[in-house]
């Protein structure tokens, strides 16, 4: 299976509390006038510039072994290696906004709109987030058309860069997946461009094979800790 997927941008729930919350603004908090006017503006922007596409492979346990293990630079124990071997189906995918939105918030940094570039930056980091989420979705919903999975069957994104998934698995992952299909390229240091885009591999099974205790040596120095969110969510189906 391989899908390239344009996804309708107001399936992209951005909800302002959670944006502003990755700024580490309280929910509470009084906004300015002025604020709310580079927030409005920032949306607005979004809305013009955003092309959000994707790209899904589906491969076999032992092929994505190849693509993880990499250049051998993983975490010796890590969660991902533990959960892709009880899945019982793996796609490699990656998701992008379009070059024009990235090409839009480098834009405003040059120029000096600090304010315009910072808040459009985390609208479309926010968005880019939340498409991993509708590539899950979207998963979900061909293997329903190809069998009848459990209640239990959930689909989670890992990515290089996290969960002992050395970022230089990148490379790999791009040779297997090759989403230059949709615009996405690598360079030298393994980041992506456009840069609002994410990629990684998409594992189906059981909910409770994405439940792991985040006590490895590297989530001390882990600042997302996406994972206790996720595994949260899982347990209230």
């Amino acid at each position: 299976m391989r899908l390239i997927v344009d996804f309708a941008q107001e399936d992209i729930k951005l909800l302002q509390k959670e944006i502003l919350r990755s700024q580490g603004i309280p929910d509470k908090a009084e906004l300015s006038e002025n604020f709310e006017k580079i927030y409005g503006e920032a949306i607005k922007l979004f809305q013009e510039l955003a092309k959000p596409k994707g790209i899904i492979t589906g491969v076999t346990i032992s092929r994505f072994e190849e693509v993880f293990r990499g250049e051998g630079l993983n975490e010796k124990e890590n969660p991902v290696e533990e959960i892709y071997r009880k899945s019982s189906y793996i796609a490699l995918f990656a998701v992008t906004l379009g070059s024009v939105l990235s090409e839009k918030v480098t834009e405003l940094f040059d120029n000096g709109d600090y304010a315009d570039g910072y808040m459009l930056d985390s609208v479309s980091s926010y968005a880019a987030d939340k498409l991993t989420y509708l590539a899950a979705k979207h998963l979900q919903s061909e293997i329903a058309d190809k069998e009848t999975p459990t209640s239990s069957q959930r689909v989670l994104c890992y990515c290089p860069g996290y969960c002992g998934w050395h970022i230089s698995g990148q490379k790999k992952l791009f040779e297997a997946l090759r989403p230059e299909e949709i615009g996405i390229t690598l360079n030298e240091s393994c980041l992506m461009s456009p840069i609002k885009s994410v990629s990684g591999v998409l594992i189906a099974g059981p909910g409770k094979i994405h439940e792991f205790v985040n006590s490895y040596p590297f989530c001390n120095t882990c600042t997302a800790r996406t994972c206790i969110k996720r595994m949260q969510n899982l347990k209230q189906g």
